[in-house]
């Protein structure tokens, strides 16, 4: 079982200089926690370009990442308790090592309380506040689409978290506007589009994310490098006998699949990332309780144990090996709805006010490096690996929890159609070589937009 499957880790929060996005205030969250990393707006209203004259609101369109959750398992978990009963039998734990089983029973608990997988109170708050500002920024479309019964369309992966995402953001927008609320169609399911990577049409991407010696190869070398066995002492020998870390540091320890009661081989950097899972989630879970998993982990691992993640999601979803596409080209089927969704209001085949999609990381991952959006843009070639020093890729600016890229469509009297995003509520550019209204504008002509991305 290779690790970085069995274990979730988190990532670097960086705001990169020089990006594609327009100015806003920096992530507040200090921690590494990748894709974990618990949502923030990226941009202050008062801020967005305003549309040119004459140029009105007429549809949005979304595409959001469920909130912040739960563990999706209780894996993790037992994992670290089993190192703790260990090491506490051998009489290794360190004073320090003694405040650990405490504070990851509470942990267990409380995501026993919320369910695995599924979202916290903070996850919820995530999208109703989500909505509230989609309205806040957009009240003409909202309250012209209230006055012409244009209706809101609602699409969902069918998985509970994406589920609960869609129906709490809904929910927010007729709590907050309720003559919204009869405008709003009941959800649908949509595999196909929202959870793509499990389709049968995509089992070459299944069996290369399975079977790829390259991939394994990489995601080893990178995984079990000597800094992640160093990263792996220092997180370790504070709460345990230096002793007791060597036997881990051997490698072939067999611990017990809790799920499946099989034994399974673990090593210093399976355990110090077991525990780095529940540091990365704990954020996330913030009202169900006040937890203090960075005592355990100390900055510079986690921050190592963050690139280990963000390497992962990388190759796994993301831009991955350059030239190869299979990472990302299954994303196509959703970039194609979202081009038809603008074109059916142009040719007068769809009246709807707005398109909500709720889906999942590996889902937003491929969208944004088909799309080459910020932070996504640049492959890796296979003699050479991601790094944080040369490539923008940062799970926690790409897909943290909530993440959303957001179209909005503004028309002139003559029916010309400009197309702005936001990614993760700021400004953002489409692709390079494809042409906004003026160099400083992030306003896109839609027939642009097609010519830029092949859709002539």
């Amino acid at each position: 079982m290779h690790p970085t499957r069995m274990f979730a880790v988190v990532s670097l929060v960086v705001v990169v200089a020089g990006a594609a996005l327009a100015d806003a205030k920096p992530m507040p969250w200090t921690g590494n926690y990748a894709s974990n990393t618990p949502y923030e707006p990226q941009q202050a209203l008062h801020t967005y370009e305003p549309p040119p004259e004459g140029y009105e609101v007429v549809f949005t369109q979304l595409l959001a990442r469920h909130g912040s959750r739960a563990l999706t398992s209780a894996t993790n978990i037992h994992f670290v308790k089993q190192l703790i009963a260990r090491a506490s039998a051998a009489g290794a734990l360190t004073e320090l090592g003694r405040q650990l089983e405490p504070e990851v029973v509470r942990f267990e608990e409380a995501n026993v309380r919320v369910g695995y997988g599924n979202l916290s109170r903070r996850g919820v708050a995530e999208h109703e506040h989500l909505a509230e500002r989609l309205l806040a920024r957009l009240p003409d479309l909202f309250a012209g689409g209230i006055r012409s019964g244009r209706r809101i369309r609602v699409l969902t992966s069918g998985k509970d978290r994406a589920v609960d995402s869609g129906n709490n953001f809904v929910a927010a927008l007729a709590g907050t506007l309720p003559a919204l609320e009869p405008l709003i169609d009941p959800t649908v399911v949509n595999t196909d589009l929202l959870y793509f990577h499990k389709a049968p049409q995509n089992a070459d991407y299944q069996d290369w994310l399975a079977h790829d010696p390259t991939l394994a190869a990489k995601l080893d070398q990178i995984f079990y490098s000597e800094t992640s066995h160093r990263q792996a002492r220092r997180v370790l020998e504070r709460l345990f006998d230096p002793g007791f870390v060597d036997t881990l540091g051997a490698g072939g320890n067999l611990f017990l699949d809790p799920d499946t009661g099989a034994p399974v081989s673990f090593n210093a950097v399976d355990a110090a990332v077991a525990l780095y899972t529940l540091y990365q989630v704990a954020p996330g879970l913030s009202e169900e309780g006040t937890w203090h998993f960075e005592r355990f982990v100390p900055q510079p691992a986690a921050r190592w144990f963050a690139y280990l993640k963000d390497a992962e999601d990388f190759y796994d979803k993301g831009p991955s090996f350059a030239p190869a596409t299979i990472t990302f080209k299954m994303a196509q089927v959703l970039q194609d709805d979202f081009f038809a969704a603008v074109e059916a209001i142009r040719d007068g085949q769809s009246t709807r006010l707005a398109e909500l999609r709720f889906a999942h990381a590996e889902i937003v991952i491929p969208l944004a490096a088909l799309m080459r959006l910020p932070f996504s843009d640049r492959q890796v070639p296979v003699e050479d690996t991601y790094r944080y020093r040369d490539n923008t890729w940062r799970g926690a600016l790409v897909t943290p929890y909530a993440a959303n890229i957001q179209w909005d469509v503004y028309a002139s009297p003559e029916g010309d159609l400009l197309v702005r995003m936001l990614y993760n509520e700021r400004e953002a550019r489409f692709k390079d070589g494809c042409r906004s209204i003026r160099d400083d504008s992030v306003y896109y002509r839609f027939d642009e937009l097609k010519r830029c991305y092949g859709y002539e």
